[in-house]
């Protein structure tokens, strides 16, 4: 299947909410948070003004979206957020698609220790970090302790 990465934009958001709230909490929770993580005033703990997020789209809908930031937490130059692919769209290679631009960005602001939260009882997102170079660090939390070995070769 083919799918279009880009930037994620405001018009996106609705979209992005709608995954999320699939699995907790409310299309109108999830629509208030990325705005605001997005716009800069929902900040997670020792976050950095440093962010983006980019989406999949599927003839015009959000089929997956990944979104980080500059953190300053855990020693990490940078922190994963949320990387969510939906329901009808899983199993077809998105989210790794997705990781790619994401730890293009990370390269970019010279942040090469990335982190993110993750339950231990989630293991099929703690499977696909491991394949993107992930590994475990705290009980909830995974690191790329360098994120340069996670880029594709040729960057």
């Amino acid at each position: 299947m083919l799918f279009t990465l880009r930037i994620a934009e405001p018009r996106d958001i609705p979209g992005m909410a709608a995954i999320r709230a699939a699995e907790w909490e409310t299309q109108a929770y999830w629509e208030q948070r990325i705005s605001g993580y997005l716009a800069g005033t929902h900040n997670p703990q020792r976050a950095l003004p440093e962010r983006a997020a980019f989406v999949a789209e599927d003839g015009g809908a959000v089929a997956g979206f990944v979104a980080g930031h500059r953190t300053r937490r855990f020693d990490c130059d940078g922190e994963l957020e949320w990387i969510n692919v939906a329901a009808t769209h899983r199993g077809q290679g998105i989210a790794g698609q997705l990781f790619a631009p994401m730890a293009a960005w990370f390269l970019e602001q010279q942040a090469w220790r990335v982190c993110v939260n993750v339950t231990p009882e989630n293991t099929a997102a703690r499977a696909l970090y491991g394949r993107l170079g992930a590994v475990s660090f705290k009980e909830y939390w995974m690191v790329w302790p360098d994120i340069r070995a996670s880029l594709p070769r040729g960057r």
